[in-house]
């Protein structure tokens, strides 16, 4: 199975937002999603298509938040692709993409997705919940550039 990652291009939009769409409906979340545009006009912000033997698997959007950390701030595999190495493949390859500190999150509501998390990331990452009145746990960690 041959795995890349690209950068969604403002064509591939409407691809991604369709998933970004399942992806919310999955979550229980409102699906409302007013950052989608910014990915293509603002600098900092990286929109990507997850691909398996040219199909698309997933999506990931990635932002810059100072110049010593990214954040994940969604990422989603389709289920068929899920328990399959896609999404450690995925995140791997983006950490690799942008070295350095990273910030992600996950509802604790959500055991698999922070199962998921805690078997991609380097085993050094510190946990930390957002707030007292937050269900969401805080994953932050540095990825090495190779």
């Amino acid at each position: 199975m041959a795995f890349s990652l690209e950068q969604a291009s403002l064509a591939q939009r409407p691809q991604l937002a369709a998933m970004l769409s399942d992806y919310l409906r999955e979550l229980g979340a409102d699906e409302a999603y007013p950052y989608l545009p910014l990915y293509w006009r603002e600098a900092g912000r990286y929109p990507y298509l997850i691909l398996s033997d040219r199909q698309t698997a997933g999506f990931a959007l990635v932002r810059r938040l100072d110049n010593a950390t990214v954040e994940m701030a969604e990422f989603y595999i389709k289920p068929e692709w899920r328990r399959t190495g896609m999404g450690q493949r995925a995140a791997r390859a983006l950490f690799a993409q942008h070295p350095g500190g990273w910030l992600l999150s996950v509802s604790q509501d959500n055991p698999r997705g922070l199962a998921f998390w805690r078997s991609a990331i380097p085993v050094r990452a510190t946990t930390e919940p957002r707030s007292a009145f937050d269900a969401t746990i805080l994953l932050r960690f540095y990825y090495s550039p190779r």
